[in-house]
């Protein structure tokens, strides 16, 4: 059951919980950032009330997060498109 949990700069927590909902998620990423867009997609909800997460990190965190995983992860990582 996909979900995303974040801590605001309140210290409250957000959750966004996505239950069985299709999902679609996108991926930008440019020479300074990359941002990844998880939304449900729900025919009987409002657009307004769509459920969404929006993360947006510094390339060079992501890349290095990347490595350390891959390096940890004895098989390959496979992009599909």
């Amino acid at each position: 059951m996909p979900h995303v949990i974040i801590r605001g700069n309140n210290g409250r927590r957000h959750e966004v919980d996505f239950e069985d909902a299709e999902i679609t998620i996108e991926v930008f990423a440019n020479e300074q950032n990359v941002e990844i867009a998880i939304e449900a997609r729900d025919e009987d909800r409002p657009w307004q009330k769509n459920r969404f997460a929006l993360v947006n990190l510094q390339r060079s965190a992501f890349d290095k997060a990347m490595a350390d995983a891959a390096r940890k992860c004895p098989s390959s990582i496979k992009a599909v498109e």
